[in-house]
């Protein structure tokens, strides 16, 4: 207070206010003094501390964070689905792809003047970097294209803009699911991006997740994947796509209590979601509870017949049960609804070759898999192994395993190593082998 007993104009006295001109509370203002250097004084004398800050001080603080709150919470922005299942997606040519969803998520939890500090300055960068976000959140291939030239040209004219790093990093690993990028063609690039985002802007939540994607989907590094979304949790606990994100890849590494608890959590946070709940059912399949899944999965086909991971799961769990035509006519459909030729020509082969019988649908997929190993498409024998297990073929399933701990493999896809180990329960030699390439949990 001034001697006179009232506050200067551009003066705001105690946590609660300074809090309160964010939006935020007490406790909030508290934590950014202590970690983020909000600019507090404190003046000297008396028991208990007394603090105030100049407003000036605490704008001028925002804009040069950009983002004083750690979260991709942009308005008007979209996040669309981030992950694949690595075996069925790169052993099928990238035919059969993780559920992961497509939910539209950003929240708006701060006054707009803070908000606003999150785009570039530049008003056209700022046009093309919310332009580039519309685009991704359309999930067209082509789409896709135009944002992420419109993201490189936003960290072409602003360096500095952390978040056009991360949106660009997301972007790049959207085009291998929704347009003509294979793995290879995307993820340096988008690591690159996903790097110089988390130097930028240490603090976005968006930062931490596609570092987190990387590293598990790319580089097989659980530990620095859950390092990363175990930071963008902590960053923004109510966003639901980090927990969305990493539910996905807890139940590819065979972590289901976890995945379910944070798949539930994401649902919680964004209810209605189909994509959640799609993967919700992958999960509860992946973690060995086939009925609730296959129910799930069913009740969703019905209600959302054009939503193409629904067909793509069904068409797993199918050819686990060694049912080929279900498996062939839910990737047909899955094919459809996503356009893609090349993948379309190698479900035809398949398609063409069941009319022979399953032995011939089998061998087609299991030449299309061992050639995608060959060619590095597969980074793991997972997906052949687990086609060898549906065919009862124990004696090259012992080989694929014994080749798999050769060649000193950690396997993800939790779903398709439990399925491996349900049917040869009790089979020493296999169960053995399966704990050496993936513990099962």
């Amino acid at each position: 207070m001034n001697p006179g007993g009232r506050s200067l104009p551009d003066r705001v006295d105690g946590w609660k206010s300074i809090g309160a001109h964010f939006g935020r509370d007490r406790t909030t203002a508290i934590r950014w003094a202590r970690e983020r250097d909000l600019p507090v004084h404190r003046l000297p004398g008396g028991k208990t501390a007394t603090v105030y800050a100049l407003r000036h001080e605490l704008d001028a603080w925002a804009a040069s964070l950009r983002d004083p709150k750690p979260a991709d919470q942009v308005s008007s922005a979209a996040l669309v689905r981030p992950a694949r299942l690595r075996t069925g997606a790169a052993a099928f040519a990238a035919l059969l792809l993780l559920p992961a969803g497509t939910g539209i998520w950003w929240a708006l939890d701060r006054p707009a003047p803070v908000a606003a500090a999150s785009l570039p300055t530049d008003p056209a960068a700022a046009r093309d970097f919310l332009a580039g976000r519309d685009l991704v959140a359309e999930r067209d291939g082509n789409s896709i294209e135009r944002a992420i030239t419109l993201l490189r040209g936003v960290i072409r004219d602003d360096p500095g803009f952390g978040p056009g790093f991360a949106a660009l990093s997301e972007a790049l690993i959207l085009s291998r699911e929704f347009g003509r990028r294979s793995d290879m063609q995307a993820f340096p690039e988008a690591r690159t991006a996903a790097r110089r985002a988390l130097r930028l802007s240490p603090l976005l939540a968006s930062s931490h997740r596609v570092n987190g994607f990387i590293a598990y989907w790319w580089d097989g590094d659980f530990a620095a994947a859950q390092r990363h979304f175990d930071r963008a949790i902590a960053l923004a606990p109510d966003d639901a796509n980090s927990r969305f994100w990493f539910g996905n890849i807890l139940a590819d590494h065979g972590d289901s209590r976890e995945a379910l608890l944070q798949l539930n959590r994401a649902r919680a946070l964004l209810p209605g979601s189909i994509a959640i709940q799609t993967d919700l059912a992958w999960a509860e399949w992946s973690a060995g509870h086939r009925e609730a899944a296959v129910a799930a999965l069913t009740d969703l086909e019905r209600r959302h017949p054009d939503f193409a991971v629904i067909h793509d799961c069904l068409s797993i769990i199918r050819l686990a049960d060694g049912d080929y035509a279900g498996f062939v006519a839910a990737q047909l459909e899955f094919v459809r609804l996503r356009g893609n030729t090349r993948l379309a020509r190698r479900l035809d082969a398949v398609a063409v070759a069941l009319a022979e019988g399953p032995a011939a649908a089998h061998q087609v997929l299991i030449t299309q898999a061992r050639a995608d190993l060959a060619n590095g498409d597969l980074k793991t024998r997972a997906w052949p192994a687990f086609l060898l297990s549906v065919a009862d073929d124990r004696s090259a399933l012992v080989d694929m395993l014994r080749d798999a701990i050769h060649g000193r493999e950690r396997w993800g896809d939790a779903g398709l190593a439990r399925s491996i180990a349900r049917k040869w329960q009790g089979d020493a030699e296999i169960e053995n082998a399966l704990i050496r390439v993936m513990p099962i949990r």
